[in-house]
């Protein structure tokens, strides 16, 4: 069984604009509401590969119960810790310029609502289960609490998939989760690199040292994503790098999430390495091809495995 944890959902607006006027008034061409935070996209995505899942995490407020329903909807399951706070609401504007976000901070969790959920992680946390940890961390949650969960989890044989950024990625790491999906960004942070490389060959050269590297750290599949240079992959035994797939692009926001289903979708499944590459790569670039943060359809993964073909 999949379980995903969302400590700082979101309801995302996703409004789209044919200008962007910088200080004026900006009319929108329309505006998509959907329950979001990395966690609660990877429980869509893995609800469209029809994988079953379990969403946890913290909501309060309307938009919290708003979550809450398009889950049900949705049938994927979820026992989120219910939080005095309101869940937050993130704005995404797309215009000509591309992809602007306005993300609100989201509530702050009190210690006796973070120990209920913990309470409730351990309720879950059964030999062979896998865990996807993924997102920011809101107010009063400490920094090293993926690591805390991690090493409960690792006490019960669970195992973990880690997407998140900064000191919170680089504290978690210390629990040694099996399978890590950092972006290029988060990648150039834990080795303290900046993105002066000269060529994307370069960059990409250096990407996939660098995942080879964090297996050390007790890893045992290390996806990097590039964006438009698509992806690197490890597993110890090989490595590669996938390029993105020629796709039309409606909205790049969730396809990192996407790939992060994929992967733990795969993991699940005792899918081969190259098999687990094939999936992350055609269901990012699903992901891609919607609107808002919407998950790609089983029809289009389909379709665009075939495009792919063998990796």
């Amino acid at each position: 069984m999949i379980y995903t944890l969302t400590l700082n959902p979101a309801v995302d607006k996703t409004a789209i604009v044919d200008d962007f006027v910088l200080g004026g008034v900006n009319q929108l061409k329309g505006c998509i509401i959907d329950a979001g935070g990395k966690g609660i996209n990877v429980s869509k995505t893995l609800r469209a590969l029809n994988k079953p899942n379990m969403a946890l995490g913290f909501i309060g407020g309307t938009y919290g119960e708003q979550i809450r329903q398009e889950l049900m909807k949705l049938m994927i399951m979820s026992d989120f810790v219910t939080v005095s706070g309101e869940t937050r609401c993130n704005l995404k504007v797309q215009s000509v310029f591309g992809m602007t976000e306005f993300n609100e901070p989201g509530p702050k969790i009190q210690p006796s609502e973070l120990s209920q959920l913990l309470i409730r992680l351990e309720r879950y946390a059964k030999p062979n289960n896998l865990f996807v940890l993924s997102g920011s961390l809101p107010e009063g949650v400490p920094n090293d609490i993926y690591k805390q969960i991690i090493e409960m989890l690792h006490q019960r044989g669970c195992r973990v998939l880690l997407d998140t950024n900064g000191e919170v990625l680089r504290i978690g790491m210390e629990a040694r989760p099996e399978y890590l999906k950092p972006n290029l960004k988060e990648l150039l942070y834990l080795f303290d690199r900046t993105n002066d490389f000269e060529t994307s060959e370069e960059l990409i050269a250096w990407a996939k040292d660098r995942a080879v590297e964090l297996l050390q750290n007790g890893a045992q599949f290390v996806a990097v994503s590039l964006g438009e240079l698509g992806a690197v992959f490890t597993d110890g035994l090989e490595t590669m790098h996938a390029p993105a797939m020629d796709i039309p692009v409606l909205s790049p926001v969730g396809a990192g999430d996407a790939m992060t289903a994929a992967i733990a979708y795969g993991v699940d499944s005792e899918m081969h390495f190259r098999d687990i590459v094939r999936y992350a790569m055609a269901v990012s670039a699903g992901a891609c091809m919607t609107e808002g943060t919407k998950p790609p359809s089983k029809d289009d993964i389909v379709k665009l495995l075939r495009q792919l073909g063998p990796v």
